[in-house]
């Protein structure tokens, strides 16, 4: 009976002495130099879900907002346009918040645009501090699902930078 508690007592021990790093994270994608009424970019989703995928295989808590369309790239780190869902985010209890600056070249007649430029941003919510800030700029033509691969190794970038 004897070594029945002790396994249950390392058993325990194990899945509550050890402790858990999951971190919540929201996101914002901000699309610049897109016309208004142009449909929804697939690169722009591609980031949307490598965000999702990366953060939430990496086991923190992941929420985002809508994706904002601006008319060109703003200024600052936090942009004016995105303290809204900043401050959403902070009001949740996110402990982190991460823009994704998409800026695309003017469309060439009906293609779908790839951005020439992402920025992500990575900031603690409280206190608001910008933690990490990466560029990606790849241009290179490839097939969707090895772009997307490469996305993603991006994005796992921002993960080392949590804590």
């Amino acid at each position: 009976m004897s070594r029945k508690r002790l396994l249950y007592g390392l058993l325990f021990y194990a899945l509550v002495g050890f402790p858990l790093n999951a971190a919540t994270v929201s996101f914002l994608i901000i699309e610049t130099g897109l016309p208004s009424r142009a449909p929804a970019n697939p690169h722009s989703i591609n980031w949307e879900n490598g965000l999702f995928d990366v953060f939430f295989e990496q086991g923190h808590i992941v929420s985002n907002a809508p994706m904002m369309r601006l008319p060109e790239k703003p200024a600052g780190d936090l942009p004016d346009e995105a303290e809204g869902e900043f401050m959403v985010a902070q009001e949740g209890g996110v402990e982190f918040f991460i823009i994704a600056l998409l800026e695309f070249s003017p469309l060439r007649g009906m293609e779908l645009a790839k951005p020439h430029n992402v920025s992500l941003r990575l900031f603690r919510i409280t206190p608001l501090t910008l933690i990490y800030e990466q560029q990606y700029s790849d241009n290179t033509p490839r097939p969707a699902r090895e772009e997307y691969d490469a996305l993603k190794k991006t994005v796992l970038g921002l993960v080392a930078h949590l804590y």
